[in-house]
């Protein structure tokens, strides 16, 4: 693996309006799918060869989530959501750039708040979803011949994380998104995949808590993996907001090359 360190600076932090973010960051470049997976695990998240994870000084509130998959089984809603979307027509391979998805991701984004500060243009747009991309897998969503959704993520043995879900429903009694997310799980249990990640849980934040209803779940607290909602839906995690402080880098330098810590 070879890393290139970033001097972090802070930033307008995209959930909440009075808080300043901080990331853990790295360019980084030759990595082993062994190595990959360990990043997963300790909460690390990329868009191309950038990977990051936070590391703000006053809040904590972004907690790795993931799904281990033996013992997934879809909801009543979640089942009525791949009803919604029977006549979606699901393609999957290699992730593939072109100009229709970036207008499509355009569309999507102006409907999230949160997604304002994303990525504007064309060419931080290829770069984030379709360069670099060594694990990656994407889903793309048609409706009537039509592209309407993409899903990019990685894929590895073990591991599925999904990166990033962009689309513009044709009809809105469509669940594009749970519908997405439902078709990515299938795809990792087909392939006997041990965990889906989800990225980041926030607790209470909106846009963030269709993530839970994905069953049973675990969180990446103190460094350690812990089950948050089980196959019922009930919270395990008693009391209070949920909290993640990334005290430590996970990449470090030495003599010879970066290590894993």
């Amino acid at each position: 693996m070879l890393a290139h360190f970033i001097d972090s600076k802070t930033f307008q932090c995209g959930y909440f309006k009075d808080r300043k973010s901080l990331f853990e960051e790295y360019l980084l470049e030759d990595i082993s799918e062994v190595e990959f997976e360990y990043l997963l695990a300790n909460g690390m998240r990329h868009f191309g060869d950038y990977y990051f994870r936070p590391q703000c000084k006053t809040c904590h509130e972004c907690v790795p989530i993931r799904v281990p998959l033996s013992g997934f089984a879809p909801s009543r809603s979640q089942k009525r959501s791949l009803k919604t979307c029977k006549d979606i027509e699901v393609k999957i391979g290699s992730p593939q750039y072109s100009r229709d998805k970036f207008q499509l991701y355009l569309k999507h984004k102006k409907r999230f708040q949160s997604l304002v500060d994303d990525v504007e243009d064309e060419q931080n747009f290829r770069l984030s979803f379709y360069v670099k991309t060594p694990f990656g897998i994407e889903f793309e969503y048609y409706h009537e011949g039509k592209l309407v959704g993409a899903a990019l993520g990685d894929v590895t043995r073990k591991s599925f994380s999904a990166i990033y879900t962009f689309y513009d429903l044709p009809d809105p009694k469509m669940s594009l998104g749970t519908f997405s997310v439902l078709k990515q799980i299938e795809y990792s249990r087909n392939r006997e995949i041990e965990n889906f990640y989800l990225g980041y849980y926030i607790t209470g934040n909106q846009s963030l808590t269709y993530k839970a209803k994905f069953r049973p779940n675990e969180v990446y607290i103190d460094n350690n993996w812990r089950p948050m909602c089980n196959a019922r839906g009930e919270f395990l995690i008693p009391g209070g907001r949920l909290v993640w402080e990334n005290k430590n880098p996970l990449v470090k330098a030495s003599d010879s090359q970066p290590e894993l810590i």
